[in-house]
């Protein structure tokens, strides 16, 4: 007990004694903290359902947990690292599994057993494509993929599969595909025909097929034989310089158009209007968009301007594939799609790319909105996508590679784009056109090749 009463009167005599102006500071501060903290009750409550940093599991990890099928497609664009932290997943089924290190796991995650992985990439010969590192490849089983193209039996039952219906009273329509086919593909290869920028045509499977789901779209607007030959103009044609399209153009009408005994009347004739959702432009019907469609008497369309655009207006009338305009600087590319935009009635929008262009001017990226919360501000490719828009993606082959190669998804016939930061797949609305227009490679600084693949 006297020990006690001696270490309270210490503890009396340690305390600071304070003037009048010390005390008055120290309350204020007090308050002040009191005010803070308040605030900061305030904030956590609003800000506890809606926590933004989390960490968001991705396709991968998914995948793993639950056991599907995951595809790494173009695995060979993948930076080393990144096939490094799944180097795991392709070893003994026993021991798969995958490391979530930003997360702070020191466990790794086990793979569920009817977890398969598989890959897709083209041959390294081509630009901007790599080869596997060894340790990965020798990990997977390899199976090489040849063109269905090889075999006229496999070509003409793809041919049959898409136009068969159309073509009960024309019997011969199939092996003129083929043969017409065929002929482009072999006048490639012989380099006899070469693209604008004095490259190889790159005409694959993709290419046909594109042409004949082009036809199924057009074909009762034009009848077949038409349809046939604005596809093939429009795939095959419409990328050779001058001399080769000199050379192409009559084999194309030749297994077309030709086999009709009218066959200049039905290609310089409109047919009647499919109906009030269609503009006419010359000899063809495109369809309206949502907005007000403004006439534009002040744009001046010479012969060659009529030219390539009736050469675009082919191209957008399936409203499916994306446009890829080359061509020197100030040749009105742009322009060119902004008339036609502005015709009929489709809400404009354009990006340019340049050398740092990042993947989020594209998709968007996340911003503090009135309240201090941070939110993802979809980007302009996203809002164009949703919103059907005509979307113009200038200087193309400027981009970084890993900017394009992650449009390759919406680029493809089943168009879709993957928007990492939110896991969202967006779907285009049906009025959704992609254009983009470059300088030819090679003439101008910076500007580069684009892989056979990606164009």
């Amino acid at each position: 007990e006297d020990k006690m009463s001696e270490a309270e009167d210490d503890g009396r005599k340690k305390k600071r004694k304070l003037n009048t102006h010390q005390k008055e500071l120290l309350l204020n501060q007090w308050a002040e903290f009191d005010t803070s903290v308040d605030k900061f009750k305030a904030q956590s409550s609003s800000l506890e359902n809606s926590f933004v940093f989390n960490f968001v599991e991705g396709s991968l990890v998914k995948a793993v947990r639950t056991g599907e099928w995951l595809l790494l497609d173009e695995v060979n664009l993948a930076s080393a690292d990144t096939l490094e932290s799944i180097s795991d997943l392709l070893s003994d089924v026993s021991s798969r599994s995958v490391l979530l290190s930003e997360k702070g796991d020191a466990e790794p995650i086990k793979a569920h057993p009817d977890f398969r992985i598989f890959a897709c990439m083209n041959p390294a010969t081509d630009v901007g494509k790599r080869d596997l590192p060894t340790g990965i490849r020798s990990r997977f089983t390899e199976i090489y993929v040849h063109s269905p193209d090889r075999d006229i039996t496999d070509l003409l039952s793809i041919i049959d599969k898409y136009i068969g219906s159309y073509s009960v009273s024309d019997e011969w329509v199939g092996n003129d595909i083929a043969e017409l086919y065929l002929e482009a593909k072999r006048l490639s290869d012989n380099n006899q025909i070469v693209d604008g920028s004095n490259q190889k045509p790159h005409f694959s499977i993709r290419t046909l097929t594109r042409t004949l789901l082009y036809v199924c779209d057009i074909v009762k607007i034009y009848g077949l034989r038409r349809s046939l030959y604005d596809g093939f103009c429009m795939a095959f044609l419409t990328l050779l310089d001058q001399k080769s399209a000199k050379l192409l153009e009559p084999i194309i009408a030749k297994f077309t158009i030709d086999r009709l005994k009218n066959a200049k009347s039905v290609l310089l004739k409109a047919p009647a209007s499919p109906g009030p959702d269609y503009v006419q432009f010359k000899h063809y019907w495109m369809r309206k968009g949502q907005e007000e469609v403004q006439e534009q008497p002040h744009y001046i369309i010479t012969p060659f301007v009529e030219k390539n655009m009736l050469n675009l207006v082919r191209a957008t009338s399936g409203n499916r594939f994306p446009i890829l305009v080359q061509g020197p600087t100030s040749a009105g590319k742009t322009s060119m799609v902004k008339y036609l935009a502005d015709i009929t009635g489709h809400k404009f929008v354009r990006i340019n790319n340049h050398e740092h262009t990042d993947l989020q001017e594209y998709l968007g990226t996340y911003v503090t909105d009135d309240t201090g919360k941070l939110a993802f501000k979809e980007g302009v490719l996203v809002e164009a996508l949703r919103k059907g828009y005509w979307i113009v993606l200038d200087e193309l082959n400027l981009a970084p590679t890993d900017v394009l190669e992650a449009l390759n998804r919406l680029l493809d016939d089943n168009r879709e784009l993957f928007i990492p930061e939110t896991q969202e797949v967006v779907h285009p609305h049906p009025d959704f056109m992609l254009f983009a227009t470059q300088n030819p490679p090679g003439l101008y600084g910076g500007r580069k090749v684009l892989s056979k693949a990606f164009r």
